[in-house]
């Protein structure tokens, strides 16, 4: 399976997404996206940004927040394996597994615990392949 067939039978399949994307945990390369109505596409440098502060320091999201497609979500949960996010009604969810960042954010109004049940799981399942 590709890893764009992931992000769209996977996450955008279950969940109404505003973004989806899978990237490399050390250096924030771009496996797989969507991207719908963003400000600015979806950065390498965004998404290195992000696994770095994961790994090393999830606290700076709360008193920073985190910046991902031009936009900022105010932080409400973050540990080295996942983050939590909110902008208005849409809900953010960032998995790390043991080589892939996986981050997801809904159109406003979707249920933010569908998007953690979907995008936490496939992290799971990934974590568990050695990935």
């Amino acid at each position: 399976m590709s890893w764009q067939s992931y992000v769209d039978n996977q996450i955008c399949q279950h969940v109404d997404c505003r973004l989806a994307v899978i990237a490399g945990l050390q250096d924030g390369a771009v496996w797989a996206k969507f991207e719908k109505d963003l400000p600015k596409q979806i950065t390498q440098q965004e998404l290195k940004t992000i696994a770095d502060a994961i790994r090393s320091n999830p606290n700076s999201f709360l008193e920073g927040g985190i910046h991902l497609g031009g936009e900022k979500y105010i932080c409400i949960q973050a540990d080295n394996s996942l983050v939590r996010g909110r902008k208005g009604s849409s809900a953010l969810c960032i998995v790390a597994t043991n080589t892939c960042l996986l981050a997801a954010a809904t159109v406003d109004g979707f249920p933010p615990g569908q998007l953690n049940n979907v995008v936490e799981k496939l992290g799971d399942y990934l974590k568990a392949n050695n990935y």
